[in-house]
């Protein structure tokens, strides 16, 4: 999937590899589309390369965009499972409705209330997801 330069910050953002050159009001959706190639952005990117084990380069080339996409793909499935987000399959992005679906979690689970599915976030919604029948 290309994702928009503003797409893709949002996932980082959403993961919470943060990675907004200015501040946002809709956080951790991005509207930024500049180039990827700021400091904060690039440092965002290559936490997130480190974490899925790619090359790690600071380039959101190919296979990063590929890697986001799947990670976008699991955390959907497993919110629609666990709180019955009823995402559709067919948006691998974090939007709107991702966004309220983590927060929903949040709630639900007793995190701090931000949208952002950070590690320990992802960690307990896969545990529970596996769970699930």
């Amino acid at each position: 999937m290309a994702y928009t330069n503003a797409q893709f910050r949002s996932i980082l953002n959403g993961y919470g590899f943060g990675s907004s050159p200015e501040p946002d009001p809709n956080f951790p959706i991005s509207s930024y589309e500049g180039l990827l190639v700021d400091r904060t952005t690039v440092e965002a990117i290559r936490a997130f390369q480190t974490y899925f084990k790619l090359k790690v380069d600071g380039i959101a080339g190919p296979l990063t965009m590929a890697k986001a996409e799947q990670a976008m793909r699991i955390l959907q499935d497993n919110l629609n499972r666990v709180i019955r987000a009823n995402i559709p399959q067919n948006q691998p992005f974090y939007g709107p409705r991702t966004v309220a679906a983590v927060k929903e979690f949040e709630r639900r689970y007793a995190y701090n209330v931000d949208g952002v599915a950070n590690l320990v976030v992802r960690q307990r919604l896969n545990d529970l997801a596996r769970a699930v029948v």
